[in-house]
């Protein structure tokens, strides 16, 4: 287990990725505080909108973070196709509800942004457990991206960051921003990579951060 901070999403629902980034940047500058309304200005966020991950890929990166990213998502040709790639490349469900929630043609900028930093590293391919067990292991903070219905067991999509905080054969645990907040909610891997894994396999995203 990791002793990471935890802190929950805002009212508004919508800064699953700022908490996220929030409970980071704590656990590495714990005598900083840093403001929902910082936040979301680093990570490009916009009111009623939900937040890709571009943009705070490259803060963390400028403030002297290893950022690896798995996730079979070509962000090169999204930079370029924009809205028409992301239609012909996703389930209609994850993208109907992406262009609903996302500021698609900012997003597709950033992406501009992200491809052309060689500090990020893009792993272009579907995470997998092994993945999760072996960069925990080797002292990575780990985020993932999950669809929230499936855990708990219900129908339905949205995208949703976690931060990953431990782990063992069958289980593992995660603060869950919300809403509603649980810290360390603990749930069996097999319904955790479920959860990854939907509306398709190649949904899967992990996120590891380290401090340089």
């Amino acid at each position: 287990m990791l002793t990471i901070p935890f802190y929950p999403n805002t009212k508004d629902d919508t800064h699953c990725v700022q908490a996220c980034l929030k409970s980071i940047l704590k656990f590495y500058f714990p005598k900083k505080d840093y403001s929902f309304a910082y936040l979301d200005k680093v990570s490009a966020h916009k009111k009623s909108k939900g937040t890709w991950h571009s943009a705070f890929f490259l803060f963390l990166v400028k403030n002297g973070f290893e950022v690896i990213n798995i996730e079979d998502f070509d962000y090169k040709k999204f930079s370029k196709y924009g809205e028409n790639f992301l239609k012909k490349n996703w389930p209609e469900e994850m993208f109907l509800t992406q262009k609903k929630f996302s500021d698609l043609k900012n997003e597709q900028k950033l992406a501009g942004k992200l491809v052309q930093n060689k500090k990020v590293i893009l792993k272009m391919r579907t995470s997998t457990l092994h993945d999760i067990r072996l960069l925990f292991k080797k002292g990575y903070i780990l985020l993932s991206v999950v669809n929230p219905y499936v855990l708990e067991k219900t129908k339905g999509y949205i995208s949703h960051l976690v931060v990953i905080t431990g782990l063992s054969k069958k289980t593992i645990t995660f603060h869950d921003p919300g809403l509603p907040p649980l810290k360390n909610r603990k749930t069996s891997l097999k319904l955790f990579l479920r959860a990854m894994r939907y509306p398709s396999k190649e949904s899967a995203n992990l996120i590891a951060v380290k401090k340089n």
